[in-house]
């Protein structure tokens, strides 16, 4: 059986309805075709208005599951969309991590506030003043996601996961290239994983 999924151009894309259960029910892109991938990438970035030429979703290995995950284009595109203002950040240093908080405002006046945190531990100079900006960018990108309504990682985030592994995925044909290391976290410093 076939569902017709109108897309907002005049074109219009078939999804086989077992391709969007697979996805639904198991939430992994690995157990999709090559080219059911590029149907549900190009679907995702749609149904949020994302332009998919400017690759806003990549791919990430997640505890044996492939997985989409925000890129900075996604959360650009989606500020600007949903004409989301970011405030003032507020940035406590407390310890050995920096804690950024943001509070956003859409047009219709509706406001939500996240954080972004990083490890500061050992850091001086500019990794000090880079960690910082770093949390300050995930607590933004983070923000946008949430209030852009997608519920999904940011990679900004991405390398903070343990286990997590990045894979470089053919855009115009849905085929994995290849898969980065693992990424192990221990006591807040990132080494790869063995």
């Amino acid at each position: 059986m076939v569902t017709t999924i109108e897309k907002k151009s005049t074109n219009t894309v078939e999804v086989l309805e077992e391709t969007l259960a697979k996805v639904i029910l198991n939430g992994d892109l690995s157990k999709l075709s090559p080219a059911e991938r590029i149907q549900y990438h190009n679907i995702m970035c749609d149904s949020v208005g994302l332009n998919p030429l400017t690759k806003p979703f990549e791919y990430l290995d997640l505890k044996g599951k492939l997985v989409l995950y925000a890129t900075k284009n996604a959360t650009d595109q989606l500020r600007e969309l949903r004409k989301i203002s970011i405030g003032e950040p507020k940035i406590d240093i407390t310890g050995s991590s920096a804690v950024v908080t943001v509070t956003g405002t859409m047009p219709d006046g509706r406001t939500d506030d996240d954080v972004g945190v990083v490890w500061l531990d050992g850091l001086k100079g500019e990794a000090y003043a880079n960690a910082i900006m770093k949390a300050h960018t995930k607590a933004k990108r983070r923000l946008t996601l949430s209030m852009g309504g997608l519920g999904m990682i940011d990679e900004s985030e991405v390398d903070s996961i343990h286990g997590a592994r990045r894979v470089d995925v053919d855009s115009t044909t849905g085929e994995v290239l290849a898969i980065s290391e693992a990424v192990d976290i221990e006591d807040g410093s990132e080494r790869k994983a063995s």
